[in-house]
């Protein structure tokens, strides 16, 4: 199933970037109180970066944004003032927000979010 898809300026170099979320394992039935889990990287969500010739490259691990549990959906916006795009994914029985380090990562900060 297809999930949110954000395009976004993660390192502020101008140029359009791509964050695609993914949703992840899911078994039959499924026992009450759950949460799948992207233990294996095809479940992995995607952050490709432009290299500003038509070509991305996918830069989800060195960025940090693998993700967990089964996503949903994605909305991009500053939650901290810093100037920088900050990645909110819904999912399924969880969400998590994702805070520009301003180096190429981000950190799940979901938790001291509320």
């Amino acid at each position: 199933m297809g999930a949110g898809v954000a395009m976004l300026d993660y390192n502020n170099d101008g140029f359009l970037d791509i964050f695609f979320v993914n949703g992840a394992a899911l078994r039959d039935p499924m026992p009450a109180g759950y949460q799948p889990e992207k233990t294996d990287p095809r479940y992995w969500n995607r952050l490709f970066r432009n290299n500003r010739d038509g070509t991305f490259t996918d830069v989800t691990e060195a960025a940090g944004l693998q993700g967990r549990g089964y996503g949903m959906g994605v909305a991009v916006g500053d939650f901290n003032n810093d100037g920088l795009p900050d990645i909110y994914v819904t999912g399924l029985g969880r969400n998590s927000l994702y805070r520009n380090n301003g180096n190429g990562t981000f950190s799940d900060v979901t938790g001291k979010a509320g």
